[in-house]
């Protein structure tokens, strides 16, 4: 009986190690793309997304190149996060269009403060026959034109209790202070200019009570969340129009008498007052 064994067999060997994809470009790309578009919905950091979108769609053609040779599998998220740089770019250069829009616009008329104002001569008129339409002494009615530098202003009507609207449109507005109630006026404003002009930004609308104090500019005059409000008007170009609402808290007994103050933002010296009534 002959001896017999069976070949021996060599053991397979460990797998080969699989390569792990490199998803660092596209995942670096989409960070950095929501982190743009979420400063370039704030003028004043449009510079910051602008810099970021530009990062994130570079970072997105490097990644999508990893994808082509087969070393990234997150094609998707590349492809999203070059996307969003474009639009962060896109807002970027907006934001820093209205951001330098607006700080040329300010030292304008800041260069305009600067100048000499004018001086006027002659006895002060007394009476109302006397004084100039749009004067404290003779204020221009409702449906009047307010002409200003670079504006046509009409105030249209004024509800001079208008405290149940202004509740009505938020759940979160608050009530005036006891003794007070908003008044609401319907506005009208076309930008007479050679450049651009935003109502909100460039226009100032006061009170003038009955006791000769201005009320508009304090925390306390603030109205909230008011219907069909002047400053969700956007930017105008010469002859452009729009048309809005503004609010101002007042204390009820002032309010006989009481006349809007109108002019532009940084300067007092154009003042025009228009009625209540």
């Amino acid at each position: 009986m002959s001896n017999y064994s069976s070949p021996a067999y060599p053991y397979p060997g460990p797998p080969a190690p699989s390569t792990p994809a490199r998803n660092g470009f596209g995942i670096t790309a989409l960070v950095l793309a929501i982190i743009g578009v979420v400063f370039g919905l704030v003028p004043l950091t449009g510079f910051i997304a602008f810099i970021l979108g530009v990062l994130a769609v570079l970072f997105g053609l490097l990644g999508l190149g990893r994808v082509r040779k087969g070393l990234a599998t997150n094609k998707i998220m590349t492809l999203a996060g070059a996307g969003l740089g474009v639009v962060a770019v896109a807002l970027g250069v907006w934001g820093m269009t209205v951001f330098f829009g607006a700080v040329d616009k300010l030292d304008q008329q800041l260069d305009d403060l600067g100048s000499p104002a004018t001086t006027f001569t002659g006895t002060a008129p007394d009476t109302e026959a006397d004084a100039a339409p749009g004067s404290r002494v003779n204020p221009l009615r409702a449906g009047e034109t307010v002409t200003l530098p670079e504006w046509d202003v009409t105030i249209h009507s004024t509800t001079q209790d208008a405290t149940a609207a202004v509740l009505a449109e938020n759940p979160f507005n608050e009530p005036p202070a006891t003794g007070r109630q908003f008044v609401m006026a319907d506005v009208s404003t076309t930008y007479t200019g050679t450049d651009t002009g935003n109502p909100w930004i460039d226009l100032n609308f006061r009170i003038l009570g009955a006791a000769n104090n201005v009320f508009g500019s304090a925390t306390a005059d603030h109205c909230g969340v008011i219907p069909n409000a002047l400053t969700d008007t956007g930017e105008l170009y010469p002859g452009g129009t729009s048309r809005g609402q503004v609010c101002v808290s007042v204390p009820a007994e002032q309010l006989t008498g009481a006349q809007w103050i109108v002019d532009t933002n940084f300067s007092r010296d154009g003042e025009v007052f228009v009625s209540l009534q």
